[in-house]
């Protein structure tokens, strides 16, 4: 079996990185079409995968990327995300091939996301009843969001992101109670959804109390106006950083993750690496942060600092019970997000058509 994977870019992402885990843990056969000119992430296929992009389009272009997929003889056109989603139904059925799309997205503020992308979607809800054969949610959050807001629930099924994280920190004599500076990290895109304000106001509440030293990590964060005006308010020993092209630097860092996303979430990547790497973590209630993390001691109210401070200090004076807490998730985490899993789901839909 052929598959085409239509997606925005092979830049660093959530989506990306799970195109690339599937890739490397599939028995079938992959080609990559992106829209924009952008491949930073190819380095880390394990196995030879075409990959073009339609941008910057011309004739020629256009002209090869129909002569690829005519050799290449696709047996499916997979999207990814809203935009891939809508090129592949195009393609599919220009080639007269099965369709599947990916939906990514869970929540979306109308506030934050522009008005073509809502419309986008909007357009997509009602092409989801005729053109994809099968729907795949990264989410149970993004099953019910976008049943909501009308697609075809009945061809949606959720395949969880699977991770594979090699790093993992020893644990064994970690005693947050006594530690004298504790680490804590915001990871992820400068982007509004990330609630990074709410993240350096958690700082500030627990400042009070430990010392602390917090890091932002993300593309866009150093130059985030945002960001250095809430920094220089509340006058936090806080570093940020753009993205590090191997996670593992920034965990063996830090003593504790945080997840402040107000919306946008389907299936968090980096909480899974966390939880592989045996990191602390915490999250707000989105996307499916809570069915990752698996524990009520861990989930975080949306828009209450002081609550917050209080969940994560009255967890940390623990050492056992953050010991117990860090091993169940390494172990669950590793069985459930799988990459192999994650790939044999994908597969079973795809032959199932």
């Amino acid at each position: 079996m052929k598959i085409i994977h239509v997606i925005n870019s092979l830049d660093q992402g959530g989506a990306e990185m799970t195109l690339i885990r599937l890739i490397n843990n599939s028995s079938k056969e992959h080609f990559i079409i992106t829209i924009l000119n952008s491949h930073s992430l190819i380095k880390k296929l394990k196995k030879p995968v075409q990959v073009i992009s339609i941008f910057p389009l011309s004739l020629k272009k256009i002209k090869l990327i129909k002569e690829k997929i005519r050799i290449y003889s696709p047996d499916i056109f997979q999207g990814w995300m809203y935009h891939g989603d809508l090129i592949s139904s195009i393609l599919g059925l220009i080639y007269k091939k099965k369709i599947f799309w990916n939906l990514r997205h869970g929540k979306m503020s109308l506030r934050h996301s522009s008005t073509k992308t809502i419309l986008l979607r909007t357009f997509l809800s009602f092409l989801s009843h005729f053109i994809p054969s099968k729907i795949i949610s990264c989410s149970q959050e993004g099953y019910f969001v976008h049943k909501r807001i009308g697609y075809c629930s009945k061809k949606i099924f959720v395949i969880p992101n699977g991770i594979n994280q090699e790093y993992e920190k020893n644990i064994s004599n970690q005693d947050f109670s006594t530690k004298k500076e504790l680490i804590i990290a915001s990871i992820g895109r400068d982007n509004p959804q990330k609630g990074r304000t709410y993240f350096l106001r958690i700082i500030k509440e627990l400042s009070l109390h430990r010392k602390i030293k917090a890091f932002i990590i993300g593309r866009g964060v150093t130059t985030s106006l945002e960001i250095k005006n809430e920094m220089e308010k509340y006058k936090l020993n806080l570093q940020l950083f753009e993205s590090f092209d191997n996670i593992n630097q920034i965990f063996k860092k830090i003593d504790v993750l945080l997840l402040t996303s107000k919306f946008g979430e389907g299936c968090p990547n980096i909480l899974i690496e966390a939880l592989q790497a045996k990191i602390l973590c915490f999250s707000t209630f989105v996307g499916d942060a809570d069915y990752i993390l698996n524990n009520k001691y861990l989930m975080l109210p949306i828009s209450d600092p002081e609550k917050s401070k209080n969940i994560i200090l009255n967890l940390i004076k623990s050492k056992s019970k953050c010991k117990e807490i860090i091993e169940v998730n390494y172990l669950r985490s590793k069985k459930k997000f799988s990459p192999k899993l994650m790939a044999e789901k994908y597969e079973k839909i795809w032959n199932s058509i």
